[in-house]
């Protein structure tokens, strides 16, 4: 796995912008393995947990789409700026994702449908530059409970 990161480690204030990718190929061991950076990536940026597993759960659906269904080398983008957790995949295929309403009986089909129930906000882009697709979502990092 090949990947970069900018930022400083650890624990940061909000309004400090961290980013980092990761390219892996499109086979399914990647799946697993991309979840895996990105935990330890987040939890090294003093993410709290629940937003961790949220993006952690988004993040696999996104590359097991994008690993069954796209092509070419997988790219996972992470940014934090600002209270706002985006998560980025991108592949070589240029079909964009299409939410499904899957019967209660299959056993796929459901995993946009779990990316829009939890994010705060999704969406697919092209890029007229490279080939292919980014699909991504955004979470806040910020605890916006009144207190």
């Amino acid at each position: 796995m090949n990947h970069t990161t900018a930022g400083a480690e650890g624990s940061t204030p909000a309004d400090d912008a961290q980013s980092a990718e990761v390219r892996v190929p499109d086979r399914l061991d990647s799946v697993p393995a991309t979840r895996a950076f990105l935990t330890r990536l987040l939890d090294g940026w003093g993410v709290e947990d629940g937003v961790i597993d949220d993006a952690s759960l988004l993040a696999t659906e996104l590359m097991a789409n994008a690993v069954k269904q796209g092509t070419g080398t997988v790219e996972l983008r992470v940014e934090a700026d600002n209270g706002l957790l985006h998560v980025a995949v991108h592949d070589d295929a240029d079909a964009a994702p299409v939410v499904t309403h899957a019967s209660p009986a299959s056993t796929n089909g459901r995993g946009l449908w779990i990316v829009q129930s939890i994010a705060r906000d999704w969406g697919t882009e092209s890029d007229s530059a490279e080939p292919g697709k980014t699909v991504w979502f955004e979470l806040t990092t910020l605890d916006t409970r009144a207190g």
